[in-house]
């Protein structure tokens, strides 16, 4: 048997002013051929569960591209078609196939295309020119996922936990439903069910008996029954301006198109009737600030607004504002992205003392830089590799880095936003957060791995590229009535924009 294998992941965010064009993509490497097989070997990624899979079977593969950026606003039209081409290309070169695996992420974004891996999927099914050649696809659990998809890809599999960490298991269980296909064991066919409903990313945990978490039961007992192959749950990229974006339940099952309807149909009903419990409480970064300070241990104020997971900008100035007012000389640790005090610091040297203006260098739509005079405490080049997560044992930069102290507060100026996992950076620049009081972070989800005894955390609220209220952005394109912004008792279908 013969399988192509292709990976092109982004995570969109219509709020951001982040454009990620072939640069930025490369700085975490785009590989073909037996590059990308060498790149992905032993790692954590969705494509690496498969590629194992498939290699256990003695499949042929045939290795296309792999491409992935961190978070950000939109992928670059023309970066966009140009792996598109790539991705159909290499397809066409390998044909005849047995079959097709994708690893994508599903909430990608282009400057003109709001369905880049529908377009993808699509464009994939008319290169094979044969709709019985199955094509196999994982997706991240925030997926936009889109009819056009469903319609497409015969198997369609989302990652089960947030944090996230199965996206091996999800490519690995994506790919042994494309083996099955291939033998004729079974026939997937895949169907979703959407509600014009978005809920906040903060809430949404698979931890313990958190509301997704029993979402999550609900599909695992849907295959643990034999009424679908495979449940998937998507409370979808929230901060995806477009009308056709909404909560998620998708199944596939072998042949049964209506059993998969009503599996899609209770796990999207099971994330709506919980809607109200994903939404946690926040405060602003003064409270925040002075709520750690009384706090016993240590405690993790998380820069939702902020986050560079969700796509946001990362240079933000309000938590360090609120730090030097409220606690100046309290121990603490924040991550901000301004190339241009890394640069300066660079310049003037360690050691010495200067003024910098810190922040909103990438967006200024709510903040001004903070002038604030600090001390070059120390530079490096940001590099870091993750211990755990889909990026486990991988290697990334901040780029130009350098540690500025103010008092207690040591800010970690970095040249570029990154998917912070844990407290990696922080330790590539000599800072352990266990001397830490406060300590930053601008992800939604991975810093409930360091909590335990006493170290707690506190969820800020306010402006930025990835706001916790949804109901108070000033939507352009949803439609109403869509939750939250609109109390339904009952939830309005979202509509289906695909072509």
């Amino acid at each position: 048997m013969k399988v192509a294998v292709a990976s092109f992941e982004f995570e969109g965010n219509s709020l951001s002013l982040r454009v990620a064009r072939r640069e930025d993509f490369e700085r975490l490497g785009i590989f073909s051929g037996a590059a990308m097989l060498e790149m992905a070997a032993g790692k954590q990624l969705a494509l690496t569960g498969g590629l194992d899979v498939l290699t256990t079977e003695s499949v042929s593969i045939e290795p296309i591209v792999l491409a992935r950026c961190v978070s950000g606003g939109h992928v670059e039209d023309s970066f966009f078609e140009d792996m598109k081409a790539r991705i159909t290309d290499g397809v066409a070169a390998a044909m005849p196939l047995d079959g097709v695996y994708l690893a994508l992420h599903g909430a990608m974004i282009c400057g003109t295309e709001k369905d880049p891996e529908g377009v993808i999927i699509s464009a994939v099914r008319r290169t094979l020119n044969d709709p019985d050649i199955p094509i196999a696809v994982s997706l991240d659990l925030h997926a936009h996922v889109t009819p056009r998809m469903a319609r497409d890809a015969q198997i369609i599999v989302g990652y089960e936990t947030y944090p996230h960490v199965d996206a091996y298991q999800t490519g690995a269980k994506a790919a042994g439903f494309l083996l099955r296909a291939l033998r004729g064991d079974i026939r997937p066919v895949t169907r979703i069910r959407k509600y014009n409903a978005i809920v906040p990313v903060l809430g949404g945990a698979t931890l313990g008996d958190e509301p997704m978490a029993q979402v999550a039961a609900i599909a695992r007992t849907a295959e643990a029954e034999g009424r679908a192959l495979s449940a998937s749950y998507f409370p979808v990229q929230p901060w995806l301006d477009m009308a056709d974006v909404g909560i998620t339940g998708l199944a596939v099952t072998d042949g049964d198109p209506d059993a998969a309807d009503a599996v899609a149909q209770d796990v999207l009903d099971a994330i709506w009737d919980r809607r109200r419990e994903f939404e946690l409480p926040a405060m602003t970064p003064q409270e925040a600030v002075t709520a750690a300070v009384a706090a016993e241990g240590r405690t993790l104020i998380v820069d939702a607004p902020d986050s560079m997971g969700a796509g946001a900008q990362g240079d933000s100035p309000a938590l360090l504002a609120a730090l030097l007012d409220v606690a100046p000389d309290t121990a603490a640790a924040v991550y901000i992205v301004d190339p241009a005090a890394a640069q300066k610091a660079q310049e003037i040297g360690e050691g010495q003392t200067a003024e910098f203006l810190i922040g909103a260098s990438q967006d200024d739509r709510w903040f001004k830089p903070l002038s604030v005079r600090a001390t070059v405490h120390r530079l490096g080049d940001g590099k870091f590799t993750y211990k755990g997560g889909p990026a486990s044992g991988a290697t990334t930069s901040t780029g130009l880095t350098a540690v500025l102290k103010v008092g207690g507060v040591r800010i970690v100026a970095g040249s570029f936003p990154f998917y912070e996992h844990m407290d990696e950076h922080y330790a590539a620049n000599g800072i352990d957060i266990a001397d830490c009081k406060i300590v930053s972070f601008k992800n939604l989800m991975n810093y409930r791995k360091l909590l335990g005894p006493g170290v707690q955390y506190i969820a800020l609220h306010g402006p930025g590229g990835a706001p916790l209220r949804l109901q108070d952005v000033d939507w352009t394109h949803r439609l109403r009535p869509f939750w939250p912004a609109d109390d339904m008792a009952t939830p309005a279908p979202a509509p289906d924009c695909s072509d």
